[in-house]
């Protein structure tokens, strides 16, 4: 276990009310299941599953003879989908406590695989990308979002890291934050007919959420280069970080768009 996958273990362990967070999180999953056709009968892969804001919805819609498959390496998230699942009495929905980059299933397996609001936590999103590819049935889709390179300041950070140590800040959201990207990442394991939507996620306060965010300490999937700066680096890039959100809320105002990426592509 890397320190980067407990730190994310650790985090959603931490969110025992995740469905409560506001409305953001079902809104998400709901949009994510309107913008793909799921039919009764189908296999379905929920990969990152956390709490089944899709699989459960999605155990309905195929049941009596299909089926959903929901992988997460969080215990406490998915013991808050468990109860939802008992709660709604579903028989056709197994859940595997297990991390997404290491579990692997049989070639053609599922016509449907989601990832939702999760991609952007993977270490290594060509190689899933591959495998999901190869789980596919012919002709079978995978669907995931992600945000747009707007949203969560990140472009600020990046231009606060490289304007003070010269680095290229690895955001999160990076590998997949265009249409363009997620299209040439997609197209690059073979996925075609690839369609992807924006809308409006939510609305946020930068004043509050952002000016006192400790950058080094955010996830970085693909290494964390700021973890080399010196404390007084550190105290710098904070301050220097501050400074640039205030600078945006006098130009902007304290309001933010956060944009959503809905994709999907076809085997």
């Amino acid at each position: 276990m890397t320190k980067y996958k407990q730190q994310v273990i650790d985090f959603f362990n931490s969110r025992t009310t995740y469905d409560y967070e506001g409305k953001g999180h079902p809104e998400n999953a709901k949009r994510l299941l309107d913008f793909v056709q799921v039919q009764p009968g189908q296999t379905i892969l929920d990969l990152a599953t956390g709490t089944g804001l899709v699989a459960i919805p999605v155990a309905k819609v195929v049941a009596p003879k299909g089926s959903v498959i929901g992988v997460d390496m969080s215990t406490k998230m998915l013991a808050q989908a468990k109860a939802k699942i008992k709660a709604e009495d579903l028989k056709n929905l197994e859940l595997i406590e297990a991390d997404v980059e290491l579990i692997d299933f049989n070639n053609e397996k599922f016509d449907l695989i989601f990832c939702c609001s999760a991609l952007v936590f993977i270490s290594d999103i060509p190689a899933l990308l591959n495998k999901c590819y190869r789980w596919l049935k012919p002709g079978g889709c995978l669907a995931f979002t992600s945000s747009d390179k707007g949203s969560h300041l990140s472009e600020v950070r990046i231009i606060v890291c490289k304007d003070l140590f010269g680095i290229d800040l690895p955001h999160i959201i990076r590998h997949l934050w265009t249409p363009e990207k997620c299209t040439k990442l997609l197209q690059n394991s073979g996925f075609q007919n690839i369609e992807i939507e924006q809308h409006l996620f939510r609305r946020e306060r930068i004043n509050d959420n952002y000016g006192f965010t400790q950058i080094e300490k955010e996830f970085y999937p693909r290494g964390n280069p700021l973890l080399n700066l010196s404390e007084a680096e550190r105290k710098l890039l904070q301050a220097e970080y501050k400074k640039a959100v205030e600078r945006l809320i006098a130009d902007r105002g304290v309001w933010q768009e956060s944009i959503n990426l809905y994709v999907k592509a076809f085997k």
